[in-house]
């Protein structure tokens, strides 16, 4: 993993700032997550139980495994850089892939500790916005959904949001997904071509973190778990696989 240094990035701006500058380029090279840049949530989320079990590295690759074990309980993996590693209108870009199963549904997204703090959706600028880059689950059979999420999320008139479905089937091969956004809104790419542009939705100036997660309900908007869960560790096809994440910021 490289996380930029400021000296790299003072160089790299000279006397013309570039537009973005980089200040993460993750290869999930080693045996452990960095500290410094990331952390394993843990306890219960929706049916599931957040746990670094679910979470390998292995051969440069972050493996978020949502397995059930012998007593019932199904852990999920929940990966983050939350008060660690922020961006403030930039980019973001991770190569994955993945196979999800009815009951769970995974993400790469990102969040800011502020979202909702005004109590209005036209605060969302400077409140943050959830953005889910790639979101899917097992009822989309491999293809995903781009999703934007601002206003509070308990108030009826003032929660917001805007999406777009990408139906074709590419869960199983690696591509990069991403997004870029600044005031004009947020521009969502698929191996690096735009596919969806959104400016309804305002341009967050909050520093947002990023999140590679998995969650699992028992029934809910990402199907229905199978009632003996997913398997053992060894035996899941409900995985998630991360080999990149890029980030950088304006």
């Amino acid at each position: 993993m490289r996380l930029l240094p400021a000296l790299l990035l003072a160089a790299t701006a000279g006397a013309a700032e570039p537009a973005l500058r980089p200040v993460l380029d993750e290869s999930f090279d080693g045996d452990v997550l960095d500290p410094k840049v990331w952390t394993i949530e843990t306890g219960r989320r929706r049916d599931s139980l957040n746990s670094p079990k679910a979470v390998d590295l292995k051969d440069g690759v972050l493996r978020i495994t949502t397995w059930t074990d012998a007593d019932g309980t199904t852990y999920c993996g929940f990966v983050t850089t939350r008060k660690k590693l922020t961006v403030t209108q930039g980019r973001l870009e991770a190569r994955c892939r993945f196979s999800v199963q009815p009951g769970t549904q995974i993400a790469f997204w990102s969040q800011s500790p502020t979202y909702g703090r005004s109590g209005a959706a036209a605060g969302a600028a400077t409140d943050g916005v959830e953005i889910d880059i790639l979101e899917t689950t097992g009822l989309k059979k491999g293809g995903y959904q781009s999703v934007l999420h601002w206003g509070p999320y308990k108030h009826a008139t003032e929660k917001k949001a805007s999406s777009v479905q990408h139906p074709a089937p590419v869960g199983g091969e690696w591509h990069d997904y991403g997004v870029e956004w600044d005031d004009a809104g947020y521009r969502f790419s698929f191996d690096g071509k735009v596919v969806w542009t959104d400016a309804k939705c305002p341009g967050s100036k909050a520093p947002q973190f990023l999140l590679l997660t998995s969650e699992s309900n028992l029934k809910g908007w990402n199907g229905e778990r199978p009632k003996e869960g997913y398997g053992l560790k060894d035996a899941s096809r409900n995985t998630f696989e991360v080999d990149r994440v890029r980030a950088w910021t304006r």
